[in-house]
């Protein structure tokens, strides 16, 4: 669970405003349990707005994306502008990271997925910034997917990975057992990094009568990710771990974790999280809260 979450206070349901997010996140510093937290989450043209802070801090942000390819990489450079700004005017911040959603037709024509992820890549990598792609969800889902992760094959010795919606506040947002499983797999198959955003705010697999849905469980999803990276396990052994709503099922001892007999030491955990990296959450109080009612903390 080390630098598991990157706080996103300002986005649902937590919405709160940047200026008390932000507060958020330094007081989060001091606290006994700061050493899950990873990256403050915002979008790249924000990033003026924050106010000034005194101890060396993360940040990943948000790109503005675009409809069509022209669009996004205009709006790259004006992304790539203000990071630039940022950094200048504040030596003790660290953005490192950048998220960005491909437009639908970059993942439809042929050859175009390849160009913008490659120009995108070249881009941020230039500044020092890994970039995780995400492909709109809806229909065709999966064969977006599946040409976004052809082309980050093709440059995975760049600092790319694999972007995963894995919720919202509404029922639609949130993708099948099937679907984070076949994520999972895939981008270990492809040799990325896979990131999660949205509807992991507990642990383990639920139902939650807020939006009418199982919620996915960071425990879970990570636990499958961790395991499935270190012993090589099927898609269906994947959903298994996925689907299990039984938080004592999830076993940590001093040598590593264990899932119903399935185990993976320390050191394989460290080299498998380089994989599956982290998930934003718009709370960091609720996944450590359940953590403690769970007594893993």
């Amino acid at each position: 669970m080390s630098q598991i979450l990157d706080y996103a206070g300002i986005y649902p349901p937590a919405n709160l405003s940047l200026r008390d997010a932000f507060k958020n996140f330094a007081v989060y510093q001091s606290d006994p349990q700061a050493w899950m937290l990873s990256r403050f989450v915002l979008p790249a043209k924000r990033l003026g707005e924050l106010p000034a802070f005194d101890k060396k801090l993360s940040f990943t942000t948000l790109g503005r994306g675009g409809r069509v390819a022209d669009e996004f990489l205009a709006n790259l450079n004006l992304d790539i502008a203000d990071i630039r700004a940022f950094s200048d005017a504040r030596k003790n911040a660290v953005v490192d990271m950048c998220e960005v959603a491909l437009p639908a037709s970059s993942l439809t024509e042929k050859f175009a997925a390849n160009d913008i992820v490659t120009r995108t890549a070249d881009a941020l990598n230039r500044n020092g910034i890994t970039v995780f792609f995400e492909c709109p969800f809806g229909e065709g889902w999966r064969d977006r997917a599946e040409k976004l992760l052809r082309a980050l094959r093709k440059v995975k010795d760049k600092h790319v990975g694999f972007k995963l919606r894995t919720g919202g506040v509404t029922a639609d947002a949130f993708p099948s057992i099937e679907q984070v499983a076949w994520a999972v797999i895939q981008t270990r198959e492809a040799g990325v990094p896979l990131k999660c955003t949205a509807g992991l705010h507990h642990p383990i697999r639920h139902f939650n009568e807020g939006v009418n849905a199982k919620m996915h469980g960071f425990l879970n999803v990570f636990g499958a990710g961790v395991l499935a990276y270190s012993n090589g396990l099927s898609q269906a052994e994947t959903q298994s771990i996925l689907e299990d709503e039984q938080a004592e099922n999830f076993i940590f001892d001093e040598i590593g974790f264990e899932w119903k007999g399935l185990r993976v030491a320390n050191l394989e955990i460290q080299k498998a999280r380089l994989f599956a990296t982290s998930f934003g959450s718009c709370s960091f109080d609720e996944p450590k809260e359940d953590l403690q009612n769970l007594n893993l903390l």
